[in-house]
């Protein structure tokens, strides 16, 4: 009986040995599937987050692209408003010269002008006219 209880024993043990060498395998195993899908998850994880990058950048380059327009709108209407209101003040300020010598003015000079063809048409007119129909000078 204790040669039985002794193989017992032994069969007992190799039964417990293989027994924690196959959970140890397990273990093992479990551990290379948790790295496999650590790795699939990461690869995943990593091309979602270069997707989300890219629209993040294509939007932002948008709204940059649109806060430019803008800019260059407000910098082409103060440019006008500038712009304006300068040849304004010159053109007074030269006005105001001109008055305080007595210049005339481009319109003055114009109309001037235009009465002085007048009476040169006149007087050309007149002075083709035959002596007989001159009036008589007093």
């Amino acid at each position: 009986m204790a040669k039985e209880k002794k193989e017992k024993s032994l069969i007992d043990i190799k039964d417990m040995e293989k027994n924690v060498t196959d959970k140890a395998r397990e273990i093992w195993l479990a551990g290379l599937g948790a790295l496999a899908s650590a790795k699939d998850e990461g690869v995943r994880l990593y091309d979602s987050l270069v997707e989300k990058g890219e629209a993040f950048e294509k939007k932002g380059k948008k709204e940059i692209e649109s806060l430019v327009d803008s800019v260059k709108t407000m910098a082409k209407d103060t440019e006008t408003k500038v712009t304006s209101k300068v040849s304004e003040t010159l053109d007074d300020t030269v006005k105001q010269v001109l008055d305080r010598f007595d210049i005339p003015s481009r319109d003055e000079v114009k109309s001037l002008i235009s009465k002085v063809e007048t009476l040169t048409k006149k007087v050309e007119e007149l002075s083709k006219k035959p002596a007989a129909e001159k009036p008589a000078a007093k």
